[in-house]
């Protein structure tokens, strides 16, 4: 392969038309399709599919009706007027009538129970708006009294109601929810004009909100990354035509990379939304490299022909770069065996991203760089001094202190390890929203005042028929419910219990003393048959051999949830008999689940990219001593990346996980075009310091070139209004700027104390500094 790699420069400076033309027929011929790539409306891909838990999920949801649901919350100094209720009743119908509501729930079409003497009867909180104020404060009364409202239907201290609104489960509608969420704002918009402030939250917002972020930063990203990578190539290589030159490279890999998304069936989500300013960057690495070769020196070494001087400076960095191209591809595609649909998504574009990547650096970019005259884009280095002497301050830094250096680069490597246990593993789907966002402050605004958003459900069941018509059951469960209610992050539980005891309590209203629940079949079957209401529908089957409780958490760190649900899960072997069975399930148990896969995947698929990538740069350079000794020096920037995860605790989640494997790609791509360099000048008789020092000034700049380009393209991506995409950006410059001191400074110092006692000193390299021709590296040892 690497004998096959050398013929591409020759061919392409040969036939630089036909090249140009197969280019652009493949951008073309991808590109087409980039307009046509869809972004998803929800976020239920994160589930993984086949899991057992989301298996029963969809089970439980086919039985019960779902559990998803949104709150809209308004507050008053007084619920309980007519103006009020009659808002909170006008809204109710309102919403009940739009497409793809399955139920509407709040204080104008809740049931009460009214009863005494041995009768109760089933009505309508709100059969009509009271006007008097006799009868509003009766209402108000009744109301903060009965349990199956408080907190859910309204705050305890009657200023803030509640509705809550039930969606349709319609997996075959991924817009539902973003139609629905829009229709429910039209009704709001009204009477905010009139003054009401309202508050959404649930998972439906939170599910279309990550969405609609997501689409906001496509086309946030794209125009930013294009004006910072510009600005970036403008100064590092001061060539307006070079500019341009990586611009219409970045378009063209760009156009092809968004075309196989729709190729593939990929649609744009909250982690594939990284991939565009991703390969925007990436597309730049060889280009910079081979700009970065663009030298007087090489013009006039072929007598100013500018076909020998092209085919020259490609040769030069041809094999590196495919080396490169390879190591990032395999990073990327070790994400592929993750059980998260949209990261395996992710593992394919942006790994085929990188295969355009380098098809258009060698096939597209060479024919425009011949159709420009020589004098204009090809510099003098003297251009470039500043760098080179910064450059050589580094060289004698790493060549004059190597121990110190490398002790000091361990140590830090160690306390990152150590920093890496204390990083968070959790999913908090809040916390990907900045404290400031709408949606944030709407979340904390109904839990402050009714119960949480977060849920999840206890199935209960029975091995038959009228199961739960038995008082001796329902009691088990009462005590459940009770002990549940005792954990913290649990604000509320509903089940079929809390209605057997609000009709019980209705039923002996004049009996000073009831007993809290009735004591036989017989009765609970009469109260269930005389209450004939569809509330207790969504609570149990009509065979009364299942049931649910339904719990309302403020707890939505999944660590946390995890713990609660091992609480769950034992207080309910404790407390029911053994002839009922329990599940948990529900969404708090798709986010602990959600993190299981994350942790699970990480390490696979970093430890399969480590493993492949150091197996491809031994087999490359034909040496096991040289890829043991480039094993810290990359090592270096993941450690210092988890490090700073776990000194900022910055979480775990769905973006951030795919760093490690991101980072083991690209952290080696420097340190690759390093050791072969170094190899060739070892292999022309120059001793360590020697090879390392010219190493460093002659490869330095295109390293810091295309290290600063690549922070520049993550940097775009703190722009984003998701806080995990932020996180994301933020982390992987850092890991660029890391690798960068591992490569200049941390690599050649480790070379320098692995040096052999006895070995014998070879020649010195010039001081000035002459064109070396490559040559193949011929496998010898450092």
């Amino acid at each position: 392969m690497m004998g096959w790699l050398d013929h591409i420069p020759g061919w392409v400076v040969k036939r630089p038309g036909l090249s140009l033309i197969v280019t652009l027929v493949v951008a073309v011929s991808f590109g087409a399709f980039a307009p046509f790539v869809g972004t998803v409306d929800n976020v239920d891909y994160f589930t993984p599919k086949d899991h057992p838990d989301t298996v029963f999920y969809e089970e439980f949801k086919r039985i019960f009706g779902g559990d998803e649901f949104f709150i809209i919350a308004f507050q008053k100094p007084d619920l309980f007027t007519s103006e009020n209720l009659a808002l909170i009743q006008e809204l109710t119908e309102k919403l009940e009538a739009l497409d793809g509501v399955r139920e509407v729930l709040s204080l104008a079409n809740a049931n009460e129970t009214e009863g005494g003497d041995g009768f109760f009867a089933v009505r309508r909180f709100l059969d009509s708006v009271p006007q008097s104020r006799e009868a509003l404060a009766e209402r108000r009364q009744k109301a903060l009294a009965n349990p199956l409202y408080v907190r859910w239907l309204l705050s305890q201290d009657g200023t803030t109601a509640a509705i809550i609104v039930f969606p349709e489960d319609r997996p075959d509608d991924p817009g539902l929810r973003a139609r629905l969420l829009s229709q429910t704002e039209a009704i709001l918009e009204a009477y905010r004009r009139q003054g009401t402030a309202f508050h959404m939250a649930g998972w439906t917002v939170v599910n279309v909100s990550l969405s609609r972020y997501m689409k906001d930063d496509v086309r946030r990203f794209i125009p930013i990354t294009y004006a910072l990578i510009a600005l970036t190539v403008h100064w590092v290589f001061g060539r307006f035509l070079l500019t341009l030159l990586a611009l219409a490279n970045i378009s063209a890999c760009l156009a092809a990379s968004m075309g196989f998304f729709r190729v593939a069936g990929i649609s744009l989500n909250n982690v594939t939304v990284i991939v565009p300013p991703l390969i925007m960057a990436l597309s730049l690495s060889d280009t910079v490299h081979i700009f970065s070769h663009l030298d007087t020196a090489v013009l006039r070494s072929v007598g100013g022909d500018r076909r020998k001087a092209l085919e020259t400076v490609l040769s030069l960095v041809v094999r590196p770069s495919f080396l490169t191209t390879l190591t990032t591809f395999v990073g990327f595609l070790s994400l592929a065996v993750s059980p998260i649909p949209p990261i395996r998504d992710f593992a394919w574009t942006a790994s085929m991203g990188m295969v355009f990547e380098f098809f258009f650096a060698f096939a597209f970019l060479p024919p425009l760089l011949l159709a420009i005259p020589p004098e204009k884009i090809y510099r003098d280095p003297k251009e470039q001094r500043h760098l080179t002497s910064v450059l050589e301050t580094l060289c004698q830094i790493a060549t004059g202190r190597p121990r110190p250096i490398v002790a000091g680069c361990t140590v830090l490597m160690v306390l990152g390890t150590v920093l890496a246990f204390r990083i968070p593993v959790e999913t908090n789907l809040l916390d990907y929203f900045k404290k400031s966002d709408r949606l944030r402050r709407s979340a904390d605004f109904v839990e402050r005042n009714l119960a949480g958003v977060g849920s999840f459900e206890v199935s209960i069941e029975a091995g038959k028929e009228d199961a739960f018509k038995d008082p001796r059951l329902l009691k088990a469960v009462d005590r459940l419910q009770f002990e549940i209610q005792k954990l913290p992050g649990v604000d509320a539980t509903l089940s079929l219990v809390d209605f057997v005891k609000d009709m019980h309590r209705s039923f002996h209203a004049k009996d000073p003393n009831p007993s809290p629940f009735p004591e036989s079949r017989d009765l609970v079957a009469q109260y269930l048959l005389l209450y004939d209401a569809k509330d207790v529908d969504r609570f149990v089957t009509p065979s009364y051999n299942r049931m649910r409780i339904t719990v309302r958490l403020s707890e939505h760190r999944s660590s946390k949830q995890a713990v609660l649900l091992d609480r769950v899960a034992a207080l309910a072997a404790e407390t029911l008999p053994e002839e009922l069975t329990v599940r948990l399930t529900g969404r708090a148990v798709q986010d602990v689940d959600l993190v299981d896969a994350l942790v699970g995947g990480q390490l696979q698929s970093l430890a399969l990219a480590a493993g492949v990538i150091w197996l491809i740069m031994v087999a490359a350079l034909r040496s096991w001593a040289l890829g043991l000794l480039s094993l810290p020096p990359n090592l270096f920037p993941i450690a210092l990346n988890f490090g700073l995860m776990g000194l900022w605790s910055i979480p775990l989640n769905t973006a951030t996980a795919l760093i490690a494997a991101v980072a083991v790609g690209m952290a080696v791509d420097n340190t690759i075009h390093f050791l072969i360099l170094y190899a060739q000048n070892r292999a022309t008789g120059l001793n360590r310091e020697a090879s390392v020092g010219a190493v460093i000034v002659t490869k330095g700049r295109a390293m810091v070139s295309s290290s600063a380009i690549l922070v520049i393209g993550f940097g775009a991506l703190i722009f984003s209004r998701f806080v995990p995409t932020v996180q994301f950006g933020f982390l992987s410059a850092v890991i660029m700027i890391s690798a960068l001191g591992g490569d200049v400074i941390f690599l050649p110092s480790t070379f320098l104390c692995a040096k052999a006692p006895r070995e014998q000193a070879l020649p010195t390299a010039p001081k000035k500094q002459t064109f070396l021709t490559p040559k193949p590296f011929e496998g010898k040892t450092p």
